[in-house]
């Protein structure tokens, strides 16, 4: 929307945009917090890991033609 559009908006068409973008400002800054909570937690429990080592272990031996 240009400017010269928006000088041509009543009080009540400005107020229900200013409406709707503060809703939506709201929701992306729920949206980061939980990114932001997301991203410090620890994804790979020790449990997760240790299969994936023994995965790679076992791989690494099969490529080398040993028997796991």
């Amino acid at each position: 929307m240009t400017e010269k559009e928006l000088r041509h908006l009543k009080r009540a068409e400005l107020l229900e945009i200013l409406f709707y973008l503060q809703k939506e400002n709201e929701s992306l800054k729920a949206e980061l917090e939980t990114l932001k909570q997301g991203s410090t937690e620890n994804v790979f429990t020790p449990e997760v890991l240790e299969q994936l080592k023994t995965t790679i272990r076992e791989t690494i031996q099969e490529i080398n033609g040993e028997q796991p």
